[in-house]
């Protein structure tokens, strides 16, 4: 167990005004949504980091860091680019479906598969999940303040719920 080596997930974070790029290692290894969910971690070290002001995306160099703190209350959404896969025990869990979803949070619009407790509504499901970063599978973004910033073909796409202002069924 000690030689294990750290997971390693490559990330974009958004939050009301800052794109942070780089790198998220977890040891013990486990996924940037368990990252993200920690509740004894209220912090986000992204190594390797490239940082830039969303009123300048496009028109400024990023500034580089060895690294950069984000604080998770602040963070609006993940975006997972690459990561180290983690094996996980296989637990008895209820059956869920996907639900396409649109979520509206900060400057952004997301879509995505929700997948939900089968006999839920999209708020059920919401109110039953402990979890402050949801997990949206084939996602894809976009930004009402740039234009130009659209993102497609994720993994997956860490949403923080307490920072939604509206979600709907796509």
């Amino acid at each position: 167990m000690e030689d294990q080596t750290p997971a390693v997930h490559e990330i974009v974070a958004y939050t009301s005004h800052l794109e942070v790029r780089g790198e998220v290692r977890a040891w013990p290894p486990r996924r940037i949504l368990d990252v993200l969910n920690s509740e004894q971690i209220p912090y986000l070290t992204v190594d390797q980091a490239s940082v830039v002001p969303l009123s300048r995306w496009g028109k400024a160099q990023p500034a580089i860091a060895e690294s950069v703190i984000l604080n998770k209350d602040e963070i609006i959404l993940v975006w997972l680019v690459r990561e180290t896969k983690i094996e996980r025990p296989l637990l008895a869990t209820p059956y869920k479906t996907p639900q396409r979803i649109t979520a509206y949070s900060g400057p952004f619009v997301a879509q995505g598969t929700l997948h939900i407790v089968r006999e839920a509504t999209l708020a059920q499901a919401l109110d039953a999940m402990s979890e402050r970063f949801i997990a949206l599978t084939e996602p894809s973004v976009l930004c009402l303040s740039v234009a130009e910033l659209v993102l497609r073909g994720g993994i997956v796409l860490g949403l923080n719920k307490d920072r939604v202002m509206a979600m709907q069924v796509a």
